[in-house]
């Protein structure tokens, strides 16, 4: 915190209650908090436990723009929420939601300029808002992209603008709710150490986020909700190891998790406390590995851990036969009509039964290519064979009984008035007979946990539950190949462990899966080959449980580690 301000508590919550308009339960219950300037505090817990809603009442679109009856008192930088409306509140606090592209403006052409478009209707002084553009630019990594219109971005380009507006701002007080949902891994940590840098020059930092390795490194003070209420509030170290956390299913950073299996078999002291972050799991499986000359020259990984890619798993694997590809992309490129070049000369074949992870920094060209795999876009040179038909010679409605596509904003491709019409268009629509599309049905609500929310409106559930319902609408397509683009943006624990079932469940059918993401942890634990992405090529393709150190850096260099591959190949 920086010296020459005073601290003083920023958000100042007490006995906070929040009831939708038209609900029957209160997203908050009866909160208190009080955070002081300079903090960077997590928010963490379900999806629909209420991160999201405390967000937005601390910028004060709860209640003014979401109505509903508020009981207790909220003040955010001296002002109280209730009695101010969200256009003076502006001035003290700004909020980042989750959803990047319902956040810009439509009123700009150029990211610049969306930049300073509150600065603009705040009446900052021009010398002023060209320095704060400008630093907001280069904090947020996107200073090659000034130029650019947008729309022109990708999800994770445009996550970064929308935040550097944010920034721009200079709030007493950011909220952000799920940052990091579509970020790279570079820029995840480029964010911490922005926040970091803000945090010690006074700012008071508000982050809802699941990413719960993520929030062990940034965050001073993490608060867990439940249902609404208050879990557990207190230093990382001690809140992401609570047992509590894992009994209402939220579960711990994966440093914790690791570190309770090697303690369960003796290879973590009972006295040590267990690490949340990756440097502290590396130095007590160290500590505990020199305590047992039996570990030494054996060739194991530093933390003899279990933690394996799924390859490394199926001993069978190695001796199947080759399967018969679903999809063949053979020397693509594509240029979009702005000239923007996203695809040069990408080959690459995607066989039944195989489970791909497709990873890169955001602007690589992964989204580009997705939207290849079912003829949404047609290459401007080389050629797209869906099962053995060229895309170029055959409609998308013909690709979509071969490939489904679950795109990463979820909200374009859900429009029924319940979840279970929505889970039923799909397969309808392909013309299947009643009674395989009410088989496929319930086996996507039973796959995707959906048997309490069927008759709901798939807009009056929260966000994360929302994706799943677009997984599950697809799903009962019953395509040959399943594309999943960011699928655990914004899942709690459980639901992402219920995706991990589900690619399990499809590859023993020998339906394959391709998993565009920034989790490379979910990565290696749920898929078998990685295909990394750089400037539009393909830098490498290969199984997780095979790569070689080579490959390894050059993971590392673009999008960093999963954290079993950092322990064995950065933390001898």
């Amino acid at each position: 915190m920086n010296d020459v301000l005073q601290p003083h508590t920023r958000i100042a919550l007490h006995n906070v209650t929040f009831t939708y308009a038209g609900a029957t339960e209160a997203a908050l219950r009866d909160v208190t908090l009080a955070a002081p300037a300079g903090q960077i505090c997590a928010v963490i817990g379900r999806a629909g436990a209420g991160k999201s809603t405390l967000c937005a009442l601390c910028a004060g679109f709860v209640p003014h723009f979401f109505r509903g009856r508020l009981t207790g008192s909220a003040i955010v930088d001296d002002v109280p929420i209730a009695t101010h409306p969200i256009a003076e509140l502006v001035r003290h606090v700004a909020l980042v939601g989750s959803n990047a592209f319902s956040q810009i403006s439509g009123a700009r052409f150029t990211v610049y300029d969306e930049v300073a478009f509150g600065l603009e209707n705040l009446g900052v002084p021009r010398p002023a808002m060209i320095e704060r553009v400008e630093w907001a630019l280069h904090a947020l990594g996107i200073d090659h992209l000034r130029d650019r219109s947008p729309y022109a971005l990708s999800g994770g380009q445009q996550q970064r603008m929308v935040i550097a507006a944010a920034l721009a701002m200079n709030p007493p007080v950011l909220a952000l709710d799920e940052p990091t949902s579509q970020l790279d891994p570079p820029a995840m940590i480029e964010l911490a150490d922005v926040l970091r840098s803000l945090s010690r020059q006074g700012m008071t930092i508000l982050v809802a986020e699941h990413r719960l390795e993520w929030v062990a490194d940034v965050a001073e003070r993490v608060v867990a909700l439940d249902h609404g209420a208050v879990l557990a509030d207190g230093a990382p170290a001690s809140v992401l190891t609570d047992p509590r956390l894992c009994e209402h299913g939220i579960g711990w950073p994966r440093p914790a998790q690791m570190a309770a299996q090697a303690r369960a078999e003796g290879r973590w002291a009972p006295e040590r406390p267990l690490p949340i972050t990756v440097a502290d799991l590396a130095a007590g499986l160290r500590a505990a590995a020199a305590d047992q000359e039996s570990m030494n020259g054996q060739g194991n990984t530093p933390h003899g851990l279990t933690v394996r890619p799924v390859a490394e798993m199926d001993e069978a694997l190695s001796m199947t036969p080759v399967a018969e590809p679903v999809v063949t992309l053979d020397e693509v490129h594509f240029t979009y009509p702005t000239g923007v070049e996203a695809l040069r000369g990408v080959s690459l074949t995607v066989r039944r039964g195989e489970r791909i992870a497709l990873v890169g920094r955001n602007g690589a060209g992964k989204s580009t290519l997705v939207r290849h795999l079912n003829g949404l876009l047609r290459p401007s040179r080389g050629r797209v064979l869906v099962d053995g038909v060229d895309t170029r010679t055959t409609t998308v409605a013909r690709c979509a009984r071969s490939v489904g596509v679950v795109f990463q904003d979820v909200r374009n491709q859900l429009f029924a008035r319940t979840v279970r019409d929505e889970i039923r268009f799909g397969p309808r629509n392909l013309g299947f007979a009643p009674e395989r599309v009410d088989a496929l049905t319930e086996a996507a609500i039973d796959a995707l946990d959906l048997h309490d929310v069927v008759s709901e409106h798939p807009y009056d559930l929260p966000p994360a539950r929302r994706r799943l319902v677009a997984i599950a609408a697809v799903l009962a397509m019953d395509t040959a190949l399943l594309v999943l683009d960011e699928p655990t943006a914004g899942l709690d624990n459980a639901s992402i462990a219920l995706l991990k079932r589900l690619i399990e469940q499809l590859t023993e059918r020998q339906r394959s899966v391709l998993v565009v993401s920034h989790d490379l942890d979910f990565c290696y634990e749920a898929l078998d080959r990685v295909v990394l992405m750089r400037d539009g090529r393909i830098a490498f393709d290969g199984r997780f449980a095979e790569i070689d150190q080579v490959q390894t850096a050059a993971l590392d260099s673009d999008v960093g580690l999963p954290i079993a591959l950092r322990l064995r190949y950065v933390c001898p």
